[in-house]
């Protein structure tokens, strides 16, 4: 078995969530059976979208520290329970030696296996994603949808960012009717699924709450670090 780090911190809700749904995934009878998992919670890497907007430091130089704390601790596969931060994740894999495990890639693998009636995908994401073209690049073979300008600005980014959102530990009522909103838009425009782009989204949108799949990246991340950790 290998042993799985988490480059957490972006925001610590979603990395304390990511190590309880590897744990969901970690079948095991006693203590002694799980998977050795090694937490490296930064709050204090910069801002992954203010940096992608050109309003913040570069967040790199603090992801790439984390990293190499995280191979010394011991761990050979990595996870990164933020979404924007797979913007940085090609000049990270170039920089350590680790190897890191992309929810991006791992989503892909998981529709053309699992969902192979959707081709028109919804995105609730930061508008970090949105201007990187994140979903664009690696989901290339599928229609993606983001809510209008304001729209974005106005529901998915006042649910994560506002003053009553999710990162400033808000789960209920506020971000997620704001969620829903954005979400009920962009499937009257023709989405099949909703993604959960960003990691703060299922703290406060769940399944119920929409007619469509609402796919989470970080399901499908952890699904696949503990199947990878225990081939190894």
């Amino acid at each position: 078995m290998k042993t799985i780090g988490i480059l957490g911190g972006m925001g610590p809700e979603a990395t304390l969530e990511f190590f309880k749904t590897l744990l969901v995934y970690d079948k095991a009878e006693r203590d002694q059976d799980h998977l050795h998992i090694i937490i490296e919670n930064n709050p204090g890497i910069p801002d992954r979208t203010a940096y992608i907007l050109g309003k913040g430091a570069d967040p790199l130089p603090a992801m790439l520290a984390s990293a190499e704390r995280l191979r010394v601790a011991g761990a050979e596969l990595v996870g990164i329970p933020c979404m924007t931060a797979h913007y940085f994740l090609p000049k990270i894999r170039k920089n350590s030696p680790l190897r890191f495990v992309s929810a991006l890639e791992t989503m892909e693998l998981t529709l053309r296996d699992t969902y192979k009636e959707v081709h028109t995908l919804g995105i609730l994401a930061t508008a970090g994603s949105k201007a990187a073209r994140l979903y664009e690049s690696a989901l290339p073979r599928y229609t993606i949808l983001w809510p209008e300008e304001e729209e974005q600005k106005t529901l998915v980014m006042e649910a994560i960012y506002g003053k009553e959102g999710i990162k400033a530990g808000n789960r209920g009522k506020i971000p997620n009717l704001l969620l829903r909103q954005a979400a009920q838009l962009l499937i009257d425009r023709g989405a099949q699924a909703v993604v959960a782009g960003c990691t703060e989204v299922p703290l406060a949108l769940v399944q119920r709450d929409i007619d469509v799949p609402l796919l989470d990246p970080m399901q499908m991340l952890a699904a696949a670090l503990v199947r990878e950790a225990r081939q190894g």
